[in-house]
């Protein structure tokens, strides 16, 4: 059993709403609520009581990750995921210097074997926006909005542009070893006014071993609350 200490990852409570800087390399959720290799059975463990998921990011994704202590608070938050007013933000380090400052990527996404994903006509409809902040020697910093929820829907889109994340092993012709985990990271939500939460708690920072990578490629995060 791993251990995980928990509250050094939880930024804020309001009401119901658990607010966490998921660590990479532990899954938002588990194959049941009795696994401990998982965010939510720690969180519940932490609580005593059952914690309910809103969102997954993928185990190696750190970042913004939001949990309920009520049922009720999950689907109202749920019920307005997709409307676009609700910003969801990332920050993505990656191979290659895009010749764009912005793109929208509309690919859909889908199996494209009986194993993998990847962007497919018979796939569901994604949609990606993605904003280049820094170019440096061969790599950039991107920031990242998803307007569509599909599994892996970033790396994905990057791949499909040329410019896979640094440390992605799966969506790349090789595996990058450059950096232990992909370099991806969910750092901010906005919801719109129907939502009560203060937008103040919904920024993530960034880890440090994004800022060590980062360093080393000659690039550097911007301050995120001055996102647009």
């Amino acid at each position: 059993m791993r251990t995980l200490s928990i509250d050094q990852y939880i930024l804020g409570q309001h009401g119901d709403l658990l607010i966490l800087n998921k660590p990479y390399d532990w899954p938002t959720t588990g194959r049941s609520l009795e696994d401990d290799d998982c965010v939510q059975f720690h969180l519940m463990k932490r609580f005593e009581s059952m914690v309910w998921s809103i969102h997954q990011l993928d185990a190696d994704t750190s970042g913004l990750c939001l949990f309920s202590l009520s049922k009720e608070l999950v689907t109202h938050i749920q019920g307005v995921w997709s409307d676009a007013e609700t910003i969801k933000e990332y920050y993505a380090v990656v191979w290659g210097e895009p010749t764009w400052d912005y793109i929208e990527e509309l690919s859909p996404i889908g199996m494209i074997d009986e194993r993998s994903l990847g962007v497919s006509r018979s796939g569901k409809a994604a949609h990606t926006k993605f904003e280049v902040i820094q170019r440096n020697s061969g790599f950039s910093l991107i920031r990242a909005r998803i307007l569509t929820g599909r599994t892996h829907q970033i790396r994905i889109h990057l791949s499909h542009l040329g410019y896979p994340l640094v440390g992605e092993e799966w969506y790349r012709k090789e595996p990058c070893t450059l950096h232990r985990r992909q370099a991806l990271h969910a750092s901010r939500i906005e919801f719109p006014a129907s939502v009560d939460v203060d937008p103040n708690l919904l920024y993530a920072p960034i880890p440090p071993d994004l800022v060590v990578l980062a360093k080393k490629l000659g690039l550097s995060f911007p301050d995120q609350r001055t996102s647009t």
